[in-house]
């Protein structure tokens, strides 16, 4: 198999990109980043741009399987206009060409509670699932969890509060509400790449539950 990766540097993207780099199904993974990741694999091709113009890319957007690990928050993006164009717009754009290049399959990071009738971040996560789509009809999974637990390189505060919370909020939430848990990103990584393996019959849209059987069927 062959994979497309954008997002790599952040968190859930940087551990899809070492699940692939170690999994003998995949013989190539390409990534588009703004600055060199450093990691030197036969695997890896790296194609570094501003991601401005990404209809310039569009002979190397090529695979079986793109991901979509992109994501930021206001802070860091500096204003909602740009947030959305690395939450939204990007995905939409890659999807766009994969489609056209033949690519089969999309899997998205997105978020519990996505929806057009959300607040800001949430209804942008819901666009970027609906523009990402309408190229990939029956061929797409938006993997939603809940807040996600591992090492970030950009120190965020609230989440470091927010992960104490949810160690002692997570063994309350059950039934319906079992989708707002808190997740390892190495687990989301790990569930994303074993879908992309054999998505047949599972959901369009993944929670907590449907999560952690991806993994569960990968250790088996």
């Amino acid at each position: 198999m062959k994979a497309v990766l954008v997002g790599a540097t952040g968190l859930v993207g940087n551990l899809i990109l070492m699940e692939i780099l170690n999994d003998n199904q995949f013989s190539e993974v390409r990534i588009f980043v703004r600055k060199s990741t450093g990691i030197v694999n036969p695997k890896l091709k790296e194609y570094i741009s501003p991601l401005k113009d990404i209809d310039s890319l569009r002979s190397e957007i090529k695979g079986d399987v793109l991901f979509n690990a992109l994501g930021t928050t206001i802070k860091q993006a500096g204003s909602q206009t740009e947030q959305q164009r690395i939450d939204r717009d990007l995905p939409i754009a890659f999807a766009r060409l994969a489609s056209e290049n033949g690519v089969g399959l999309m899997l998205n990071v997105s978020s519990t509670g996505a929806s057009l009738k959300g607040n800001f971040y949430l209804r942008t996560k819901a666009e970027m699932e609906n523009g990402t789509a309408q190229y990939f009809p029956g061929r797409i999974h938006h993997f939603r969890p809940g807040m996600l637990i591992g090492e970030r390189k950009d120190y965020r505060l609230a989440e470091k509060i927010g992960s104490v919370v949810v160690k002692l909020i997570d063994p309350l939430l059950r039934g319906s509400f079992t989708i707002y848990r808190s997740m390892p990103a190495v687990k989301l990584a790990a569930a994303m790449v074993a879908l992309s393996k054999n998505p047949s019959g599972k959901p369009p849209v993944l929670f907590y539950d449907e999560i952690l059987k991806c993994t569960q069927t990968l250790a088996v």
